[in-house]
């Protein structure tokens, strides 16, 4: 169980949505300054922000830190990074806390499948249980 406070959560939450907005902004200059990507970038910062400005006892930051914390370090499973590098992309009116409410949904579907590549199995069918 990580010891990650809120506000180092916040920090590392927002250096990891401001490395993946830089990693957009790439792509709209690999592709013909491809307005979503843009969209994303700008997006993905103002989430950033959102979350440092988060009072301590928002009910999600300990949910997140449980589920996505490893050390000092923001680490989130797959649906979790996935949606974060997509992130108003298709949908441009996505709300900051909505979104944020759906991460933690993601977090924790991510959790129940770690180390378990093929989701969960049926009782006595997991070779590795």
């Amino acid at each position: 169980m990580s010891r990650m406070s809120g506000p180092d959560f916040g920090r590392a939450f927002a250096d990891y949505c401001r490395t993946i907005a830089e990693w957009r902004r790439h792509k709209a200059d690999e592709y013909d300054r491809d307005l979503r990507n843009i969209r994303v970038a700008r997006g993905l910062e103002a989430l950033a922000e959102h979350v440092l400005e988060l009072p301590d006892d928002d009910p999600r930051l300990p949910e997140l830190i449980r589920l996505t914390a490893e050390g000092e370090a923001f680490r989130p499973g797959q649906r979790v990074h996935y949606e974060l590098g997509r992130f108003r992309f298709h949908h441009p009116e996505a709300g900051l806390d909505p979104f944020l409410d759906h991460l933690v949904e993601l977090a924790i579907l991510d959790a129940g499948e770690r180390g378990r590549f093929g989701g969960r199995m049926p009782e006595g069918d997991d070779p590795w249980a």
